[in-house]
This record gives C-alpha cells, structure tokens and sequence, in this order.
C-alpha cells in the first residue's frame, strides 16, 4: 500500500533596471555640465511560494457526506426499506484506533413487539495512528474471517487497497487509504453475488471520492516594495 507523494513549487520574477542619459550639444559657449536625467529603481518584487500542508482528515458528522440514498438506489436498482442510522465509535488505543462511524442504511424501525432490525447495507470508517496501524488490523481481520470459512478476494477500488469478504451472513468490501479504513456490507439477497461485489466496488469508489480530506494551502502571497527614487 504505497501513497503517492503531494508536490508543491514556486516561482520568482525579477524586474529589470533601466537608466536614461540625456547630452547637450556643443556651442560657442563654455562647456555645459552633462545633464543627467534622474531615474527611479524599484527592487525585484518577492513573493513566498505557496506550500501544501499534509491533508489533516477529520470522520464525517453524518451519513449524507459519505454516500447518498441515490447513489445506493442506482448501484444496487432498487431503494432499501427502512431508515438510516448514524452512530460514533470510541478510540481503541490497544489497537490504534482512533475513532469510528458506522451508517446503517435499510433500518426497520423498533415496534412494540420487536426491536429494529440489523441494517440491510452497513458502512463504517475507522481511523488509526498511523498507515501501519490500519493495514494490520485489516491483516488482522481477514485472517480471523477466512478461520471461520469466510472467503477472500482482492477488489478493485481506484486509489486504495481493496478486499473482499464473502460469507453466509454478509458480504464484505474493505479498503484501506493511508490512517483510515472503509468496511462496506451488504447482506444476501438483495443482488445476486457478482451484483453484490459491482455495486459494492462502485458505492466504494463514490464513498472514497466524497471522503478524501482536501489539502490546506498555507503561507504568504505575493509581497511588493515601493518604488525609491
């Protein structure tokens, strides 16, 4: 799992000096002093180059900012009963976490004889301290699912590490980006299972798109100096 690099750069503009030297002529008269007409300088403006200060990623407040009803209703060609859950995790140090969300998205709700059902489609987010940290606990989490029979497949997911994990109860989509991890499941029988690994590739592709933390520009804009004569 290798991240590609940010690169930032700058540019300086100098400006050039230029001076004027008028003569007067001869004469029949004494000599005239050479006049020289007064110019004005001004330095070579400066400016500070921009940089790019390392993306800071903070968990979404919300379900909305991850996927949408609509792009969960395209991918999988139909609408999920029920309702959308939102829950926080808290950190687990002993494994580097450093928090989680999960959105249950195909809640039915709680009756007076029973209480609401498991989601239809599950997404979590879990940040860790470090890259390390994350890719072995997916390492971790793999090894315990293919113990209990569960199968596992390499998926593609554009810009990140991707596995699948196939089982009787649901099917699994992991991907790994730098601190964080996506763990996106869908139980059977709402598609078949090729449908099943397509919309759940393509729901994490969306999610990845919308998550991604923007890079901060800092520093000063262009500082100029007065012209001296």
């Amino acid at each position: 799992m290798r991240r590609p690099p940010i690169r930032v750069g700058g540019a300086r503009s100098f400006l050039g000096l230029v001076g004027l030297v008028v003569l007067t002529g001869c004469s029949s008269t004494p000599d005239a002093a050479p006049v020289v007409a007064a110019t004005s300088s001004a330095p070579p403006s400066t400016s500070a180059p921009a940089t790019t200060a390392a993306p800071v990623y903070e968990l979404p407040e919300g379900c909305s900012g991850l996927l949408s009803l609509r792009q969960i209703d395209n991918a999988l060609g139909t609408p999920l009963p029920g309702e959308t859950t939102f829950t926080v995790g808290t950190p687990q140090p002993e494994i580097g976490r450093t928090g989680r969300v999960t959105c249950g998205f195909g809640v039915l709700a709680a009756t007076e004889d029973s209480a609401a059902a498991d989601p239809l489609m599950q997404l979590s987010v879990f940040t860790y301290t470090d890259a390390q940290a994350a890719a072995d606990r997916v390492d971790a989490t793999v090894d315990a699912q293919q113990a209990q029979g569960v199968r596992s497949d390499q998926a593609a997911v554009p810009g990140a590490s991707a596995v699948l994990l196939s089982g009787p109860d649901e099917t699994t989509l992991i991907a790994t980006v730098d601190t964080r991890t996506y763990s996106l499941s869908l139980v059977p029988g709402v598609l078949d299972p090729a449908g099943t690994q397509t919309a759940l590739q393509s729901l994490m592709g969306a999610v990845l798109a919308a998550d991604s933390p923007a890079p901060e520009a800092t520093g000063t804009g262009p500082a100029s100096a007065s012209p001296t004569g």
